[in-house]
């Protein structure tokens, strides 16, 4: 059921891949100098500020509408379908452990009533 992961294209990847490169900049900081990283913190201030790497900079500031976009509603459907898939077989299990317990918990509950009855 799942659905094959579809190719983005080169602004897309591009906007990603700069975001995870500020956020590995931000994490590995202790390895550069203070200079160095300095630098490279400025140029990505710089560059996210202006927009270079947006993948449409003509919309920059405004909120981005996770349904007009067709690749978040291919997730969303996804994690639909995951979570159909599981709740078929949880039923099935559910309901045949209910069934099998149920006379199980019935017939100790009346074995217990007439012993009791018998010993008092």
């Amino acid at each position: 059921m799942a659905t094959p992961p579809k190719k983005l294209d080169a602004k897309t990847m591009r906007e990603q891949r700069s975001m995870l490169h500020g956020v590995g900049v931000r994490t590995n900081f202790h390895v550069l100098t203070k200079t160095a990283f300095e630098q490279r913190r400025e140029a990505l201030i710089a560059a996210y500020e202006s927009g270079a790497y947006l993948k449409d900079p003509d919309n920059k500031g405004q909120p981005a509408n996770p349904l007009a976009d067709p690749s978040q509603m291919d997730g969303m459907m996804g994690m639909m379908k995951n979570n159909l898939a599981m709740i078929v077989p949880n039923t099935l299990i559910m309901s045949w452990i209910n069934s099998f317990f149920s006379g199980y918990v019935i017939s100790m509950l009346t074995l217990l009533s007439v012993l009791s009855f018998w010993l008092c």
